[in-house]
């Protein structure tokens, strides 16, 4: 690229229905839990995260009113105080700017939207943030996130709907689709990872999404193993889980990759880094490092980021 030519933004527009792990998905690419999640509807705001090619370790963030007015400034935002600015009543959307490491050598500059879920029963202000959050981008694309674990629920059906008719008068927008949950399928009662897939693209046609791109994925273990590299703290939960994936990761490193309804381009590529390093020892319950590196690989968020690097 041209370094003396600014670069185009690019929209990001994440969405999904409450708990199918969004905001897990914007934090396993900034690696790292800046944005609060629970299992219950954590956003209420929109948020937008506009990377820079500063390198620097500090988000910066203005909350503003739903006025329109600057509500409160911070040099560096963290969990706590995202929290809080979430879950005031004041509050309508939120500014962040920082170095995002996922997007660094990227061709363009992408503006992350996190978005509420629309199917909160008890705020109707959920929906209509979602709908003006559509209307702002002109283009880009929209990563839909589902939950493999509650396929076609009837909120996902009616969400789909509005969002198919959303990108039918604007064209120039696109969508990919992130299968998330996918390491909390029980195998045993054939809830297979291939199966999953197969379901969930049939299901995406008869909404009307031709030849839909699927990523499956495990974003909490994506953001647990990129906390792990970075040296920050993860609790024994998160521990002991990746712990377990680790053991499926070992048997076939390419299992998601051989699943995924992706370009071949991205297959072979992700195909390629998946092959570069060995595990130090196999009977370790241990990651090292090259191992976590693989693993962030293996669990769907590096597929994205090459989707995104690939084709915007």
């Amino acid at each position: 690229r041209n370094p003396g030519r600014p670069l185009t933004k690019v929209n990001i527009l994440v969405a999904a229905t409450m708990s199918a792990g969004k905001t897990s998905l914007i934090n396993a690419l900034l690696g790292t839990d800046l944005l609060w999640s629970a299992n219950e509807a954590a956003t209420a705001t929109i948020t937008r995260i506009h990377h820079n090619n500063r390198d620097e370790k500090v988000i910066r963030g203005i909350s503003f009113t739903w006025e329109g007015e600057s509500h409160q400034i911070a040099e560096a935002v963290d969990n706590q105080l995202l929290h809080a600015w979430n879950a005031s009543p004041h509050v309508k959307h939120i500014e962040l700017s920082g170095h995002l490491s996922a997007f660094a050598n990227s061709r363009f500059m992408p503006v992350i939207y996190d978005t509420p879920g629309a199917n909160n029963s008890q705020d109707s202000t959920h929906a209509l943030l979602l709908k003006e959050a559509l209307n702002e981008c002109d283009d880009g694309i929209i990563i839909y996130v589902l939950n493999a674990t509650q396929p076609a629920t009837r909120d996902d059906v009616h969400l789909l709907g509005e969002i198919k008719q959303h990108l039918d008068t604007t064209p120039e927008k696109r969508i990919i689709f992130i299968l998330n949950k996918i390491d909390q399928l029980d195998e045993e009662r054939g809830e297979t990872l291939a199966r999953a897939v197969e379901a969930t693209a049939m299901y995406l046609e008869n909404s009307g999404f031709s030849a839909p791109i699927i990523i499956p994925a495990m974003m909490s273990s994506s953001l647990v193993a990129r906390k792990m590299l970075s040296r920050l703290s993860i609790t024994r939960m998160q521990k002991n889980h990746l712990r377990n994936e680790l053991l499926r990761f070992r048997v076939n490193k390419h299992a998601l990759n051989d699943v995924a309804r992706i370009p071949e381009k991205i297959r072979k590529i992700l195909s390629k880094e998946l092959m570069r390093s060995i595990p130090s020892s196999e009977h370790s319950n241990e990651f090292c490092d090259s191992e976590l590196r693989q693993f962030t690989d293996y669990s769907g968020v590096r597929t994205l980021e090459l989707y995104l690097k690939h084709y915007l």
